[in-house]
């Protein structure tokens, strides 16, 4: 019987092997984030081309115009609804007394953490590459009567997790604008600014640690001295976050205690249209627990400035408390393209039975555009807001977008009477790359540092974390 024999070429044995060693590459982590960001940098890159501002052709200028045309006067339905496109879907009824606007946002993050053999043996699994949605939010929002507004935010990226969910009148004599549902509590300048907002990737490690999130509540907001200030206060059950509609009754009937909230700030200076101001701001939260239900124990924790992990590096674990003071403090200037960031918090806890244990932390960060943008401040909530470049980024014509620089210190204790939750420092260093108002590159390199941790035990461990992320809004 004759045996067949199979002859390949040079070429095709040097093609064969190559397919081989790119097939065993791509199974690599850091490889399969590498293609899927270069991919979508290539498709918006893609997208540039065809919608630049260079001259098209008669073609593409009457279908672009017809179609931007058509986006913008929208259809109106037979009872009068007017449904139009516009940073987002909207929907005006007759006379514009009801106006809702569905919009979302996207953000994906990867990366690399590295650890040394102290943390790595308290956490097996911390090193290594990932890749994740961060948020993939759906924001519905409306105003009726030009008083009443409501807004219902959900995220899928986190099991469906409910964010935002009330409802609130508007411009009440002297007490502003009054809120009621699940929303965040009135508490810090990095916590309130929203995460597509914020100069690095993620809140800073007390920030993370200390300040409250969403709870449900009633809360009041206004400002006075021709906006020059601002105050916030609310009351609140501490109920957490939920996945369904159907979870209020048990969230309201299992709180685990209540909070009363209260934020006030001042802008001392304010000029050029905010590129010149300095931002002063005070807050301070009184949580009532009850250290006899296991529900009210109190536990302080934070991630690495990472959510590439679910490992958090300092925890103090929980431990019974009747109840926290919380107290912070912001500054925050803004000279041009340079601007200056920074909070402390301090805690203190009455939990006889550990030592009624204090806790604190703080941050500070400087930020500069190459590009002569200015953070943007909204004065009305106290609060620093996204950025639109000057030029959007355009591949085939002058616009380069925003480029911004920046570097960060946070720090939290967690140690103090018999609760050794550890101590961590963090340096992170930021490059945020704008392509437009909705879109934005960052990159963050982040040097952890973690000290005097009891459980799991870790004497003196060292991370490094290199992560980006892309976001898109609409």
């Amino acid at each position: 019987m004759d045996v067949p024999i199979v002859s390949l070429r040079k070429e095709e044995v040097i093609q064969r092997m190559l397919w081989c060693a790119g097939m065993k590459m791509i199974q690599s982590p850091l490889t399969r984030m590498g293609v899927f960001f270069g991919t979508l940098l290539l498709v918006l890159t893609s997208f540039n081309i065809l919608w630049a501002d260079s001259p098209p052709t008669e073609d593409d200028l009457s279908f672009y115009e017809q179609f931007q045309e058509m986006a913008k006067t929208g259809i109106h339905a037979p009872l009068g609804f007017h449904y139009y496109w516009h940073e987002g879907l909207h929907m005006d009824s007759p006379k514009n007394r009801f106006r809702a606007k569905l919009s979302g946002r996207v953000i994906v993050d990867g990366g690399y953490i590295g650890a040394d053999e102290a943390i790595q043996s308290a956490f097996p699994d911390f090193r290594g590459g990932d890749a994740n949605f961060r948020d993939l939010r759906l924001t519905l929002t409306g105003i009726v009567y030009d008083h009443i507004d409501f807004e219902f935010d959900i995220d899928f990226a986190n099991i469906r997790d409910i964010k935002d969910i009330w409802i609130g009148y508007k411009k009440a004599p002297f007490l502003g604008d009054i809120k009621v549902g699940h929303f965040r509590e009135p508490i810090s300048l990095e916590r309130l600014n929203a995460l597509a907002d914020i100069t690095f990737m993620e809140r800073a490690l007390p920030t993370e640690a200390f300040a409250p999130g969403r709870n449900m509540g009633i809360m009041c907001n206004n400002t006075i001295l021709d906006d020059r200030m601002t105050w916030a206060a609310g009351a609140f059950l501490l109920t957490g976050s939920f996945e369904n509609i159907g979870d209020f009754n048990d969230q309201l009937s299992e709180a685990f205690g209540t909070a009363l909230t209260a934020r006030v700030t001042g802008l001392p200076r304010y000029a050029d249209n905010g590129r010149q101001l300095l931002h002063l701001g005070l807050s301070y939260s009184r949580q009532f627990r009850n250290e006899q239900r296991a529900e009210s124990d109190l536990k302080l924790r934070t991630h690495p400035e990472s959510r590439l992990t679910d490992q958090v590096l300092v925890n103090t674990g929980r431990f019974p408390t009747n109840s926290m003071d919380l107290l912070g403090g912001e500054l925050a200037t803004v000279s041009g393209p340079l601007s200056f960031q920074g909070e402390f918090f301090h805690a203190l806890t009455d939990a006889s039975t550990v030592g009624n244990p204090r806790f604190w932390g703080f941050y500070g960060y400087a930020s500069y555009f190459l590009t002569g943008e200015h953070r943007s401040y909204n004065r009305s909530l106290g609060l620093f807001s996204g950025i639109a470049p000057e030029q959007d980024f355009h591949l085939l014509d002058e616009g380069w977008g925003a480029w911004e620089l920046a570097f960060r210190f946070s720090y939290v204790d967690l140690n103090d009477k018999a609760v050794k939750g550890g101590k961590e420092a963090n340096f992170t260093f930021g490059v945020n790359w704008y392509l437009s108002e909705k879109s934005r590159f960052m990159f963050n390199f982040i040097h952890a540092k973690v000290t005097d941790r009891a459980d799991p035990p870790i004497d003196d461990g060292r991370a490094n974390i290199f992560q980006i992320r892309f976001q898109y809004s609409i």
